[in-house]
């Protein structure tokens, strides 16, 4: 028992001199605070371990072997050459990709997609594993060029191709038709539309807007910006799963400026066939159209669609119909300065209308008729309210004479868009009408002649 105590008399002298240690903090020895602070620092290593990992990477990481990496990725992808000339690993994760081009197999001398920088939402981790599937992508100050040939091929034909064959191989496989659950965003972008056929350049300025991958194969885009200082809205929805792939897309633009890049429009507007000055005026468009197919012949047979087309003020001067057109009635300097308005359709291979009128001067001018997908075109073109201006004497004497009165207010458009033939009813083959067959030179000049001031008299 005496042990006993002395033993429980020296802890307790102990504990006193211990906790009136000058080290101590509060009553807790220097051994407890240090268990302490080690447990604090095990947390907060783990939490700080990540980041610190991260810069780590940045700094020291391998980009050269990830842009190598990155470039034949997309090489094998798009069957295209690939110039990228830098790649850097972001903190916040993901990659960036400056001065990417990407152009023709075996030469991006000419690229058709330039991009100042791209982020992509693929870590480096994913590189080291020999994996490249991004879900968001972003592309700044981008210039995309849509082609089409001479010989009516698109430049980027084989990147949306759909291989029927390799389906109807292995219908148990898991069937692939592009990227999937990706979202692509555009800013500040440039897309560049080139159909040589036709001679259209449209130069498309701002663009931005996002894409998305709905499923394998199903595409949405939505993009805006402006053309030729106009604004412009455009929606399209692509599918390639399935079949044939299909389409549907709708393009809206207002106050746009007309230029000599816009060769198209003698497609929607036959009065501007044949016209070899440059156009000069301002045009509001709204047109919906789908698809299906990737070939030529087969899209044109499925194509369908309408729209609405303005052009106001539309600088006429030249034009083969408007030259004619003086010819029926007295036109100023100022009537060439038209106004145009359509509805149209688009069916069977052909762009219809019924409800095409010109404003020049201060008779409106009806047309009607159509033109097809190659150029090939036939209206109808009729001075409107002529026949109620006339008085009821005129009328008389030309029922006397057994004329038929639209025949002397009416024309007749065929040809192309490159050239046109105008004609009146009654127009033989040859030029000649039935009437000139049969008056001789003389006598049909003074009848021309008298034609010309009763025309300008009626007008009037």
């Amino acid at each position: 028992m005496p042990c006993a105590r002395l033993s429980l008399s020296v802890l307790a002298m102990t504990a006193r001199e211990v906790s009136h240690d000058p080290r101590d903090l509060e009553g807790i020895p220097m051994r407890h605070r240090r268990f302490c602070w080690l447990g604090l620092m095990i947390p907060l290593g783990v939490l700080l371990a990540p980041p610190f990992l991260w810069v780590l990477i940045v700094l020291v990481a391998p980009t050269n072997w990830a842009r190598s990496h990155v470039i034949a990725k997309l090489e094998r992808s798009s069957g295209r050459s690939v110039q990228l000339d830098d790649l850097d690993v972001c903190l916040d994760g993901g990659i960036e990709l400056t001065g990417l081009k990407i152009g023709a197999p075996r030469s991006v001398g000419d690229p058709w997609l330039e991009a100042k920088r791209i982020q992509i939402d693929v870590s480096l981790w994913q590189l080291l594993w020999g994996k490249f599937e991004p879900t968001n992508l972003q592309a700044d100050e981008a210039t995309l060029r849509v082609l089409r040939r001479k010989d009516g091929s698109f430049e980027l034909a084989d990147l949306v191709r759909f291989d029927g064959d390799r389906t109807a191989t292995s219908s148990a496989a898991p069937h692939r038709c592009g990227p999937s659950k990706l979202k692509t965003k555009v800013r500040q972008t440039r897309i560049l539309l080139i159909d040589q056929p036709s001679q259209t350049q449209l130069t498309f300025d701002e663009v931005e807007g996002e894409g998305i991958w709905e499923r394998e194969g199903a595409f949405v885009a939505t993009l805006s910006g402006r053309l030729n200082q106009g604004p412009f809205e455009f929606t399209a929805h692509l599918d390639r799963c399935g079949g044939q792939p299909n389409f549907e897309g709708q393009f809206r633009t207002s106050d746009v400026v007309l230029d000599q890049g816009m060769s198209m429009l003698r497609y929607l507007v036959p009065v501007l066939a044949g016209a070899r000055g440059q156009l000069q005026g301002r045009m509001t468009m709204d047109v919906y159209l789908r698809g299906r197919g990737e070939c030529r012949k087969v899209l044109g047979k499925s194509l369908v669609g309408n729209g609405s087309l303005v052009l106001d003020p539309i600088e006429l001067n030249g034009t083969p119909l408007m030259t004619e057109l003086a010819k029926l009635a007295e036109l100023s300097s100022t009537d060439n300065l038209a106004s145009i308005r359509s509805d149209f359709v688009v069916q069977d291979g052909r762009i219809k209308t019924d409800h095409l009128t010109l404003t020049a001067g201060r008779i409106p001018v009806a047309i009607s008729g159509w033109t097809d997908f190659d150029g090939r075109l036939d209206y109808q073109v009729k001075l409107d309210g002529v026949a109620d201006r006339i008085p009821d004497r005129a009328r008389k004497f030309i029922s006397g004479l057994d004329l038929d009165l639209n025949s002397l207010t009416s024309l007749r458009l065929r040809g192309n868009v490159d050239r046109v033939v105008i004609t009146a009813p009654g127009t033989a083959a040859e030029g000649r009408s039935s009437l000139e067959q049969i008056i001789g030179p003389e006598d049909r000049e003074r009848f021309k002649i008298l034609g010309r001031q009763f025309r300008d008299k009626l007008m009037r």
